[in-house]
């Protein structure tokens, strides 16, 4: 069998503009998920023991079920509540809330591999507790956690395959009608293996630029 390179030129258009949708939704649910991860640690923390007990067994939840099944049940949940999502957004919030619960881990896992003399030292100098986790604990705790949100933001970009099964029209659903239609599968995914591969690799190098960076800062 020939690979036919001529029909992955012709339909390069279409590729990229699924590549666009994808871009879109993996940035998207890359922030929101740090954004969202810092919230639930920050409850995770809580010297409330029920806050505590709880942001744990969201954490549980998300952790241990299948994202695919997440989007399933935000996209048709919404519409059996009454107030259906698109398909883009039932696919970002349940990227976001699972990604932020492993990103609540990782901050967690940051935030206690610092020492706790750093936060006495804070409290000596006259801070309250609240400023000396912000301003002394948060920063060196995101400095040692860039490597693994690195990881996550991976599985987040690769994850974003997952929508195609609610009709969002990013790269692999376009493949998808693209190889129905026209039967050339090899050539579609080949091509789509090797878009993906790009964008991780974009971003992989991205962030090995950010944690020299604050390698170099610490």
């Amino acid at each position: 069998m020939n690979f036919d390179f001529g029909f992955v030129v012709r339909n390069l258009p279409l590729f990229l503009e699924g590549l666009v949708v994808t871009v879109q939704l993996s940035a998207l649910a890359f922030a929101l998920s740090l954004l969202w991860g810092l919230i639930v640690v920050g409850l995770r923390r809580s010297s409330s023991s029920p806050i505590r007990n709880l942001a744990a067994g969201y954490i549980q939840l998300v952790r241990n079920t299948p994202v695919l099944v997440q989007m399933y049940f935000i996209f048709f949940g919404s519409g059996m509540a009454g107030f259906p999502l698109s398909g883009f957004a039932a696919g970002l919030l349940a990227l976001t809330l699972q990604n932020g619960g492993y990103v609540a881990e990782i901050y967690r896992a940051g935030i206690e591999s610092v020492t706790r003399r750093q936060t006495e030292a804070g409290l000596a100098l006259g801070m309250l507790r609240r400023q000396a986790f912000f301003i002394v604990i948060l920063p060196q705790a995101l400095r040692r956690v860039v490597a693994p949100i690195s990881n996550q933001g991976v599985a987040i970009i690769k994850d974003t395959a997952l929508v195609s099964t609610i009709s969002v029209a990013e790269m692999t659903h376009a493949g998808r009608l693209l190889a129905d239609r026209t039967a050339a599968v090899y050539e579609v995914f080949f091509t789509l293996a090797l878009l993906y591969l790009l964008l991780v690799s974009l971003f992989s190098g991205t962030m090995r630029l950010i944690e020299r960076r604050v390698r170099v800062l610490a």
